[in-house]
């Protein structure tokens, strides 16, 4: 990844990224201000399923060199987030393979496709890795908890011989698509303190909130960030409190 212009600073320009998940929500503001950064090529692709994931395997190889990407896709199908006494191994299988090794595989694949120093894997990750979470968002903490842990090795094994940056964002609640979805099984008390109380600026964030930090930490600017998970949840309450 070269130098950026001190002119424009945090340029992408002539760089080449997929966004997994980059149809809506999130991923579709992080596809959306790649563009106004100047990047070259975007691969926008789903991978929370086998299927989808060898999609986006096939786009890493027709693509060539990868500067950066993005693992953002989440499983949503609602009816797998089941109250902890209802969750069953098949349950809590498909959610640790759509949400941790779908990001896993896509990352393994297209490492052989980084440039030789510079690349970039960057994975949305839920400030519910950090937190306690009530019934049924006790397995989607745990699938994100999981992808944090992952980053942080991925940076410590392959950081050397890649010469990639690997990060998560933390990301706290967003008003997306899956967060509407989310309302009709989320108690509602829960809901209300989590829109009304959820932060320091007593909002929850917006997509765009998540792309301006991800478009950083796509940037030259940040080549000294690795293994880090750089929290964008606008000083969410419950996790500072939760970290001390």
């Amino acid at each position: 990844m070269s130098t950026s212009s001190p002119e424009k600073p945090w340029s992408l320009a002539s760089k080449t990224a997929i966004v997994t998940g980059g149809s809506r929500g999130i991923g579709r503001a992080i596809a959306i201000h790649f563009a106004r950064k100047g990047l070259e090529k975007i691969a926008i692709t789903y991978a929370s399923n086998s299927e989808a994931a060898q999609v986006t395997l096939d786009e890493c190889r027709r693509l060539g060199t990868i500067d950066i990407l993005v693992n953002n896709a989440v499983l949503i199908d609602m009816k797998l987030y089941q109250p902890v006494d209802e969750t069953t191994a098949d349950i809590f299988s498909q959610l640790m393979h759509g949400n941790v090794y779908s990001a896993m595989a896509v990352t393994t694949e297209c490492m052989a496709h980084f440039p030789p120093k510079g690349g970039r894997v960057i994975n949305i990750s839920s400030a519910a890795a950090k937190m306690g979470n009530p019934s049924p968002t006790f397995v989607y903490g745990a699938t994100k908890a999981a992808l944090e842990s992952i980053t942080r090795s991925f940076a410590r094994e392959f950081g050397v011989s890649t010469g990639a940056t690997f990060t998560s964002v933390s990301v706290g609640t967003t008003a997306t698509e899956a967060f509407e979805a989310a309302k009709e099984s989320v108690p509602e008390e829960y809901l209300n303190a989590q829109i009304n109380e959820a932060t320091a600026a007593r909002r929850i964030g917006t997509p765009e909130d998540i792309a301006y930090v991800v478009g950083f930490l796509a940037s030259e600017e940040a080549r000294w960030v690795n293994g880090a998970s750089v929290s964008a949840n606008g000083g969410m309450k419950e996790v500072l409190a939760a970290l001390g």
